[in-house]
């Protein structure tokens, strides 16, 4: 099932049963892009919802790219 859009991502968030979500990193991976000063970030690692403790494996990958006042914002971000 895909899901596009900021709209269409929420509403499927917002449908989930789940009332707590721990995040545990288990590898992070980032690299530098000098031409654009920006930084791709690669991470790793495990997902324990509610109170289970069969954690689901995760994969995310984001951009992060200096804006025009020096500040950084995600460009791009897949999970």
């Amino acid at each position: 099932e895909q899901f596009q859009g900021a709209q269409s991502i929420t509403q499927k968030l917002a449908s989930l049963s789940f009332q707590k979500v721990q995040h545990q990193v288990v590898k992070c991976d980032c690299q530098p892009n000098p031409t654009e000063n920006g930084v791709i970030i690669f991470v790793t690692g495990n997902l324990l919802v509610d109170d289970n403790q069969n954690p689901l494996k995760f994969a995310q990958t984001f951009y992060l790219r200096q804006g025009p006042s020096g500040n950084y914002f995600c460009q791009n971000d897949m999970f």
